[in-house]
């Protein structure tokens, strides 16, 4: 099972083959191979599988930017309605969809370095 915080759904709409290091890629390669509509993905409100290998990943649940992260973790939990839970990526993938527009993306990503820099916006506005 995939363990997810909840912006790294939205990042991995955008999702190029781009990162902080060569690890971080590859581990983001294999998470996202494995991610189809069945997917089971456990959302979790702390480091995931994404951050294993992530460069700025200080402390087993600590990020280096870890205020900025748990606010952004925190809206996506707003507007997608998110509980730390076993989902579908099909599921989540929907709540996307249905919840988020140009205004909430703005919101949620707008103080990420990856926002203007990937097709995120773009991938999942036309969801």
């Amino acid at each position: 099972m995939i363990r997810l915080r909840p912006h790294h759904i939205m990042c991995f709409q955008g999702y190029e083959g781009k990162g902080y290091s060569k690890d971080f890629i590859e581990n983001m390669d294999k998470i996202y191979e494995q991610l189809e509509e069945k997917s089971k993905v456990k959302i979790v409100f702390s480091t995931d599988d994404v951050c294993r290998k992530c460069p700025n990943k200080k402390l087993e649940n600590i990020c280096e930017t870890n205020d900025k992260v748990v606010s952004i973790d925190s809206k996506v939990i707003k507007y997608l309605m998110l509980e730390e839970r076993v989902y579908t990526y099909k599921d989540l993938i929907v709540r996307l969809k249905t919840n988020i527009n140009e205004e909430i993306m703005q919101d949620i990503c707008g103080r990420c370095a990856w926002y203007t820099n990937s097709k995120c916006k773009n991938n999942i506005l036309n969801l």
